[in-house]
């Protein structure tokens, strides 16, 4: 079905079919299978946007494409492997923010962010929700801020890492409220979740958390994005409650290593406009908060660049740390 929805586009734009077997070089990319490292564990929010492309692109490029999750150190591990490939189009990083704009005000990295990778192009971005274990009598961001200055030091979030921008989130809203929040790494959304949901910690900023909130097992304050989330209409963005400040939009992206050559970055930008656009994509992203969403070229390179100066003034002024 994706294959037979994909052809007219495929027919439309010369060039992206695969070419013969056997050229050389990176005309005739791609021939064999394409890994795309996604550097948290499965389920997450990353994974949540790799998965659903995956077989509608291998359709689009004529390979299979294998997904790798290597989690860890906040993203790190992962974007270092496709750091350290060589630049010929078979190992790709879909990575979510903060691995290219926040880590590097964080954490100690094997790689340079702004010299080490290709952008290629946004995937996705999404919304997230701020939600919070029944268990706490909260049920408003209110009733969070007051809950938070009566009792000092009694909530956690959790995160999906260190230098994370689930971990941004919750950094910069803290610090606009006036409250204090401990911040609880984990290796990725998904744990997070798992803690939040046993009651380890009391919250979580991150899309992965919408089904959660949606079946009533945690209580939905306020969404994160820049504007309402379609899965919780109801709820107020942060932003609205001006309990966000300066910040970027938390979006998921495709790179390569430096030196990927022009040739295969417009083959991919090509293949991914019919792709991000089947509705089937958008039904499987939409339950964790996600919007399919392509922007490439220098507007792109313009995003990654003022992020990555945005969420470093934040860093300082927040004093977020990897502790």
């Amino acid at each position: 079905m994706i294959r037979r929805r994909l052809l007219p586009a495929l027919l439309a734009a010369p060039g992206l079919l695969p070419r013969r077997a056997g050229a050389q070089g990176a005309e005739a990319w791609p021939d064999r299978p394409i890994t795309l490292i996604v550097p948290y564990p499965p389920g997450g929010s990353t994974d949540n946007v790799a998965r659903p492309i995956q077989q509608p692109l291998s359709a689009a490029l004529g390979q299979s494409i294998v997904i790798e999750n290597r989690g860890g150190a906040g993203g790190s591990i992962g974007a270092a492997l496709v750091a350290q490939a060589k630049p010929d189009g078979y190992t790709l990083l879909v990575w979510p923010t903060a691995v290219l704009t926040i880590s590097p005000h964080m954490l100690t990295l094997p790689y340079d962010a702004a010299r080490d990778f290709t952008p290629i192009a946004m995937l996705a971005f999404s919304d997230g929700v701020v939600a919070m274990h029944p268990s706490v009598p909260v049920r408003s961001i209110q009733d969070l801020v007051a809950y938070a200055k009566a009792h000092p030091g009694k909530l956690r979030f959790s995160s999906a890492g260190n230098g994370t921008i689930t971990q941004m989130t919750g950094e910069i809203f803290a610090h606009a409220a006036g409250i204090k929040l401990e911040h609880i790494p984990y290796r990725g959304s998904a744990p997070a979740l798992t803690a939040v949901l046993a009651g380890d910690v009391e919250l979580q900023f991150d899309p992965v958390a919408i089904p959660a909130v949606k079946d009533g097992r945690l209580i939905g304050l306020a969404t994160t994005g820049e504007t309402r989330s379609p899965q919780l209409p109801d709820l107020p963005t942060l932003r609205e409650l001006g309990l966000y400040g300066e910040g970027g939009l938390s979006f998921f992206a495709l790179a390569g290593p430096a030196g990927l050559p022009p040739v295969i970055v417009a083959r991919l930008v090509a293949a991914l406009g019919p792709v991000l656009a089947l509705p089937e994509v958008a039904r499987a992203m939409a339950p964790v908060g996600l919007r399919p969403h392509l922007e490439a070229g220098e507007a792109f390179a313009r995003r990654i660049t003022q992020d990555r100066a945005l969420f470093g003034a934040a860093v300082q002024r927040t004093g977020a740390s990897v502790q």
